[in-house]
């Protein structure tokens, strides 16, 4: 329960929100070199031609799980790649990455770039293009971690073999479909980006053996593993990942204060993500609280441009339809259907001191000092709330 003791409409009262978080399970003894060894039978050699790992932005156990794998497989003809998706990184932040892998000794080293000029072709009709290495290889291996992502579903190495690997006009092509409101998290088949997601992994997987090790992680902490053929060991995970981070209420709420910290709290544009997870399960008409610091603002350029251009729903949409979809654009055209009277008309309050009124004008989000203060602005009882803590992880749904 979030308890709170104080004024409130000029009243001295306890105020009770029902807490939601995750439930993390215990590890599961043997889970990872059981893994391994799926994924050494689904890949079929213990020689992979490359090997894909995620980027530094998903705090993916990956040294662990490579270490966990180096009496099984042979590196030392492999080459690694740090499947980046559209993500860029400085050349600080590599190294302090690569010094993570320095003791494993595979043949060549690279980063993912989606914009490089060298890309291959995968697959035929409506192929996409993917870096020469995953393209060129017969046998592959990728190291993934399974959480909620709240318009693919679930993160997971079949992304990263996909997403991950692809050229910036295919991972556009593919995150256009995140406009839709059908894509949730949580939810996987029959959702347009992670359907576009599958039908790319059948196209690698055409005349490659595919192999992964999944990870469901704490912190840190490996919890549990799978391993084999990507989707296999996506699903086998799934229900863990449900019971770990999915809550589901018998009704709409009428008010959610989502809290984010550390990493994803860094902007507006991350911190959302704890909206995303939750807006389901709020009604329309209700209200959303948000804290988070958000040191650096708003954050990604695409995000705030269609922002401002758009101040509506309505206007978000034709200014996609005219100019066409643009990386980030789903958050902007997602949270204007969310606040817009026309359509869900729910009011967003966020706490936080990296935003100025400026910030909050555009977009179109109410400032407050504190929950309380939100509420009290709002008009709301606190009573009979939710709070939802590390609500960039927690997904809830009614």
């Amino acid at each position: 329960m979030y308890l709170h003791a104080g004024p409130f409409a000029g009243k001295i009262k306890t105020v009770i929100m029902q807490t939601l978080r995750p439930d993390i399970l215990n590890m599961r003894p043997g889970c990872l070199p059981q893994a391994v060894a799926d994924a050494r039978a689904a890949l079929g050699v213990n020689t992979p031609d490359v090997v894909l790992v995620n980027d530094p932005q998903r705090a993916t156990s990956t040294p662990e799980v490579l270490t966990a794998m180096r009496g099984v497989f042979d590196f030392s003809s492999a080459r690694l790649l740090v499947a980046t998706g559209s993500h860029r990184f400085p050349d600080d932040q590599r190294r302090t990455f690569d010094r993570k892998f320095a003791g494993i000794p595979f043949a060549a080293w690279d980063w993912h770039h989606a914009r490089r000029a060298d890309l291959t072709p995968v697959g035929v009709h409506n192929g996409w293009r993917a870096h020469p290495w995953v393209a060129d290889a017969r046998h592959i291996l990728a190291i993934g971690s399974v959480e909620p992502h709240y318009f693919a579903g679930f993160t997971g190495a079949h992304k990263t073999l996909t997403i991950g690997c692809a050229a910036y006009a295919d991972i556009t092509r593919n995150h256009e479909h995140a406009l839709s409101p059908a894509c949730r998290p949580c939810r996987a088949t029959g959702t347009p980006v992670h359907d576009g997601i599958v039908r790319m992994l059948d196209q690698l997987a055409a005349n490659r053996a595919l192999a992964v090790v999944n990870v469901m992680q704490s912190g840190g902490n490996i919890i549990d593993a799978a391993g084999g053929a990507p989707l296999s060991a996506l699903s086998a995970l799934i229900p863990k990942v449900e019971a770990a981070y999915l809550r589901r209420l018998p009704k709409p709420a009428p008010s959610l204060v989502v809290e984010v910290a550390g990493a994803l709290a860094c902007s507006f544009y991350q911190a959302e993500k704890g909206i995303k997870n939750s807006e389901s399960a709020v009604c329309n008409g209700g209200l959303i609280v948000l804290k988070a610091a958000c040191s650096e603002g708003i954050g990604q350029d695409a995000f705030v441009d269609l922002l401002r251009i758009a101040s509506t729903y309505a206007e978000a949409v034709k200014t996609v339809q005219q100019r066409g979809y643009r990386l980030g654009d789903h958050k902007a055209v997602r949270l204007r259907y969310l606040t817009d009277p026309a359509t869900r008309n729910v009011r967003v309050f966020v706490v936080s001191k990296g935003l100025s009124k400026t910030d909050a004008v555009l977009l179109g989000v109410s400032q407050a000092t504190s929950i309380e203060d939100a509420f009290q602005q709002a008009g709301v009882s606190l009573d009979g709330a939710y709070y939802v803590e590390d609500a960039g992880n927690t997904c809830v749904e009614a």
